[in-house]
């Protein structure tokens, strides 16, 4: 299985925006972690008259959540080929992960785990069917879950459930077909503890090599992605920012959270010289009435504020500031093995 990586589309896209707010156009772009000219850093390149240095990392809200990306795309594309049909009934059925699933490393061993859990699904499907076959329910309650089965199916390291909804029309789903999502057990309550170690390990690893660039003259930035928006989004990053910043001497210029979970990626800007999230590009939640002068993101550049078009996007009822967005397959991979 292989880890999508997205490095090099993540960096461009951080890129673009730097051409936006500076108004000049990328030149001279190296590689000096590759072709070794200067601090290992993982790209280089000139706006106009200045020099940025640029370093990528993928963050994880907890220990080993790329695998766990992995293991649910494999297990929802299996699901895909192999349960065509629908489940019993007019129901909505949903099938919970937890975040430590896994799967047998030997093909032969994780193909078998995975047809396990596709009978185990018809077999406990048609069971919650059965047993709840001719209840009468109240209209509010036909949106929520009504019954549900866990077990361990052979092959797997951990318990697994099936919900049922009674009723697909409602929750608007397609009756009898099957969705699958992954949960956070409870014994992984301490995730901000897990989350702020990674980020802190990010820092320690990325900062100093940024650092020896700065003081070479050049702007530093570092790129955060995030491939699940679920358990990590830019508010809480940018929450955890100030400790992270506290206990940081060689903090890096400019950070931006690129989060590619989706076609869609979203990139925000979370930090720029001394000012971070919330104030650099996010309005308060709930203020109530549209005013730039009074929006905290007043006493960020013009330019930046233009390119984000934090003065139009922002209105009472969006209550929020909608970040700058791209298009996946419009991304340039500046990484040196694949593109320019």
């Amino acid at each position: 299985m292989h880890i999508p990586d997205n490095e090099g589309k993540a960096c461009d896209a951080v890129v673009r925006l730097l051409e936006k707010w500076t108004g000049e156009t990328r030149a001279g772009i190296r590689h000096p972690e590759k072709d070794g000219d200067g601090p290992p850093v993982e790209l280089r390149l000139k706006l106009g008259t200045q020099e940025y240095a640029i370093e990528h990392t993928r963050i994880e809200p907890f220990e080993n959540q790329i695998e766990t990306d992995l293991v649910f795309k494999k297990i929802n594309d299996y699901f895909r080929e192999r349960l065509s049909d629908p489940l019993p009934g007019s129901a909505y059925y949903e099938l919970h992960l937890p975040i430590n699933v896994r799967l047998p490393e030997k093909k032969k061993k994780r193909d078998q785990a995975l047809n396990n859990l596709v009978e185990w699904i018809r077999t406990n499907a048609e069971c919650l069917h059965e047993r709840n076959s001719g209840r009468t329910r109240p209209a509010r309650s036909l949106i929520w879950s009504d019954d549900r089965m866990q077990d361990t199916p052979t092959g797997f390291n951990c318990a697994i459930e099936l919900l049922r909804w009674p009723d697909a029309a409602p929750i608007r789903r397609k009756p009898g077909s099957l969705g699958i999502r992954l949960y956070c057990p409870n014994n992984f309550s301490d995730l901000e503890d897990r989350r702020i170690d990674r980020l802190r390990r990010a820092f320690s690893k990325k900062s100093p090599k940024l650092q020896k660039c700065k003081k070479e003259g050049a702007r530093t930035v570092l790129v955060l992605e995030s491939g699940d928006i679920a358990l990590t989004s830019f508010d809480l990053i940018g929450n955890l920012l100030p400790k992270l910043l506290a206990e940081c001497t060689d903090a890096p210029d400019e950070i931006y959270l690129v989060e590619t979970g989706i076609d869609l990626w979203w990139v925000y800007l979370i930090k720029r010289d001394g000012d971070y999230w919330p104030t650099v590009g996010m309005p308060k939640w709930g203020q109530p009435i549209y005013d730039p002068d009074k929006l905290p993101t007043a006493g960020m550049p013009k330019e930046y504020r233009d390119a984000l078009q934090l003065d139009e996007l922002y209105t009472p009822h969006l209550r929020g500031w909608t970040p700058a967005t791209f298009e996946e397959d419009e991304l340039d991979d500046l990484t040196p093995s694949r593109g320019s």
